[in-house]
């Protein structure tokens, strides 16, 4: 919600951080892109430059490292003399376009890789311990490491004011180098940098004392510093063995820190890579998740600014963070990602976008962004596939002249290649056969903890009817009709199915091969969990009280099929032929909220590398892959199939020449006949990313076909 007309809204208002005024409260947080290596690349400049534009004020550029010894490639290295004036030229670019952009100082300590970008090297931390990331374990520091990095955080902020950055941000936070020695999690030392709150902060005051020694007073120094740990205590098994701070350890940890060292501003995060969750939380984490705590640093801190992460209860009611005291900068990081013109549109200076859309929302799920940061790869979004393509995906022009498509299917890949036909001036027909819109996103939004993926079904149906798509619901396309209706293209987006057998050439999770007679496919056993009132009226399920599920797919799909049933049941047996369960869930970031959610069921149990035998009258014969130990499960009420989906398409039309990715002369047909293109699980069951990102591909090619034409 912004202000009213002729009101001046609080995230408008400028504000005065050390030596500079950013020009309003809308910020982003840094952020891992990897769209650079070493040093800044037009990529990176082109990303805040866009943003900028659409009204964000002030940039956090993240992870720029102050030792050869946190390098990691993808990222920039801050105490590189090359860095200067690679970052000048982008730092130029971001002031022309009116924003601010301070750079944050990092290592990651215990978190690093023991191989780096060179070569091999030790990794650090203030005491030996098994990384909670990587498992791997760490050399204690002394006193020449410690000096060295000290060293490392001073060169590499002179060169920050030499290279036209604003100011530094010391990061102290998610259980990186700095956080490291903060907290007795990773701190056991005896000697003067550990033990009590005076010596587990001396390494970060010798880091913020020789940092502001180097660039002086007019140049803005902040820390990023977790508000909460998270962690009330107890061993966990990960090299842990003490209790995490709290809210209360936290500010005496800050003003401690502030005692020592003129901090210009805080910017709070929490957690660390022993609740990976709360470093980067997703969709499961309640929004405003870090709302008291922020209030709570303010509050104690109400001399200097700080930055609100998780504070905001939703995108639309920001400007209240600032209003109400709870911060003075409010972090909108990923829906900045997600909608580059959120700043303008949050701002009143642009209430929609050009085309009549509103905000386009982050759903939280951290695949485009973190998930594939986590594989080594560039970010990009789940809704925006724009996102750091800013310098080949550009604005499209309106058509020259008006096409006729016909969109099959109203799943998301349908869903949004007819907005964004239509929002070139193309008249699109969408025909969905269900009597509603969202495809497989209907189940999605009802999985536990996936709720968030309803904003993307609610953003999508606004954006059909603002563009005039012609939406037509309970259809079923037939291929006669489609080519009567002679229209310039046909977008088939049938999406998938499970499959009433499978098409794995190698591998599957049965002996016998798929399908196994007693078993029910997991869309069926959603749908009737989904349509049974256990949660209200206490009814048994209609699968029964003890269930197995026999995953062969391993991804988010099948995670949300067993969320929603074990809401449903007493027991569930997880079986499975890979080594681990959901093997194709990343390492990080989500992983281990998931498995937290899933051990939380007391009646959850797991059995990996698994072949069914045979599928009997409540039982389900099994084969260990690696001893050849025979089992059997018996007690079962059901049990549920989940195997890799199957595409949808439709009778008596031909497939696609190619995906919408080979180019405009791939797709193109010899005669006057439409032009077929089949995109999302349509094509090759997968994401939600890929599901948008070919619908938008698309209309890139539409346009780009539209010019050959011409």
């Amino acid at each position: 919600m912004t202000a009213s007309p002729g009101i001046l809204s609080p995230l408008a208002q400028p504000l005065r951080i050390g030596a500079m005024t950013v020009p309003n409260r809308i910020m982003q947080t840094a952020h891992s892109k990897q769209y650079s290596d070493r040093v800044e690349s037009d990529r990176e400049t082109e990303y805040y430059v866009r943003r900028a534009r659409g009204g964000c004020g002030l940039f956090v550029a993240g992870n720029h490292f102050v030792h050869p010894s946190g390098s990691i490639r993808g990222f920039q290295d801050a105490f590189r003399p090359e860095s200067v004036p690679a970052a000048k030229k982008m730092t130029d670019a971001v002031h022309e376009a009116g924003a601010k952009i301070l750079v944050q100082l990092n290592h990651h300590g215990a978190q690093a890789q023991p191989d780096g970008p060179d070569g091999p090297r030790a990794v650090y931390a203030p005491s030996r311990l098994l990384s909670p990331s990587t498992a791997h374990a760490t050399r204690e520091m002394d006193a020449a490491d410690i000096a060295a990095f000290v060293e490392g955080w001073a060169t590499s902020a002179a060169h920050a004011r030499d290279g036209g950055f604003d100011g530094v941000e010391i990061h102290m936070a998610h259980g990186y180098l700095l956080h490291q020695f903060l907290s007795p999690l990773y701190n056991a030392r005896t000697d003067g940098y550990g033990g009590d709150i005076e010596g587990r902060t001396r390494f970060p005051r010798e880091v913020l004392r020789a940092v502001r020694a180097r660039v002086g007073d007019d140049f803005t120094v902040g820390i990023r510093i977790v508000a909460n740990e998270f962690r009330p205590g107890g061993p966990d098994g990960a090299g842990l063995n003490s209790a995490g701070l709290d809210g209360a350890d936290m500010r005496a940890i800050i003003a401690r820190l502030r005692a020592g060292a003129r901090i210009d501003f805080l910017d709070l995060a929490a957690g660390g890579y022993h609740n990976v969750h709360y470093v980067f939380p997703s969709s499961p984490m309640p929004f405003a998740w870090l709302r008291d705590d922020v209030a709570a640093v303010k509050a104690a801190n109400p001399d200097v600014p700080v930055f609100g992460v998780g504070a905001a209860r939703s995108v639309e009611e920001a400007e209240e963070v600032v209003r109400d005291g709870i911060a003075d900068m409010v972090a909108l990081t990923r829906a900045q990602i997600a909608d580059p013109d959120l700043g303008r549109k949050l701002l009143g200076i642009e209430p929609v976008s050009p085309d009549g859309r509103g905000i386009r929302h982050c759903i939280r799920l951290n695949q485009g962004c973190l998930g594939r940061g986590s594989r080594g790869l560039a970010m990009s979004c789940t809704v925006n596939p724009i996102a750091g393509r800013e310098r080949e995906r550009g604005e499209r022009p309106r058509a020259a002249a008006v096409q006729r498509w016909i969109v099959v299917g109203g799943g998301p890949a349908g869903m949004r290649a007819a907005v964004e036909l239509a929002a070139d001036g193309h008249a699109v027909t969408l025909l969905e056969r269900e009597d509603e819109l969202g495809g497989q996103l209907r189940l999605a939004r009802r999985v536990p903890g996936r709720e968030s993926v309803g904003l993307l079904v609610d953003d999508l149906e606004r954006d059909l009817a603002s563009t005039g798509v012609d939406v037509r619901l309970g259809v079923l396309a037939a291929a006669e009709e489609l080519r009567a209706a002679a229209p310039d293209g046909i977008v088939v987006a049938t999406g998938a199915v499970a499959p009433r057998a499978t098409s794995l050439a190698l591998g599957g999770a049965y002996a016998g091969g798929f399908p196994a007679a007693g078993t029910i496919d997991a869309f069926a056993a959603a749908a009737l969990t989904l349509h049974n009132p256990r949660a209200v009226t206490g009814a048994e399920s209609p699968l029964g009280r003890r269930i197995a599920v026999v995953d062969a797919d391993g991804t988010a799909y099948a995670a949300g099929i067993v969320l929603t049933l074990l809401e449903a049941v007493d027991e569930l047996e997880l079986v499975t032929p890979f080594e681990t369960v959901f093997p194709h869930i990343g390492a990080g970031y989500d992983r281990p909220l998931l498995l937290e959610r899933l051990g939380a069921h007391g009646g959850f149990r797991r059995t990996p590398a698994q072949r069914v035998d045979a599928v009997g009258l409540g039982t389900l014969a099994l084969t260990d892959s690696v001893t050849g130990q025979v089992t059997v499960l018996d007690g079962l009420d059901t049990v549920v199939a989940i195997e890799p989906r199957a595409s949808v398409g439709i009778a008596g039309m031909m497939d696609a020449a190619a995906s919408p990715l080979a180019g405009p002369a791939a797709s193109l047909t010899p005669d006057a006949s439409p032009r077929i293109v089949t995109i999302g699980d349509a094509f090759a069951p997968r994401t939600i990313d890929a599901a948008i990102f070919e619908a938008v591909e698309l209309a890139y090619d539409v346009a780009g076909l539209a010019t050959l034409r011409a």
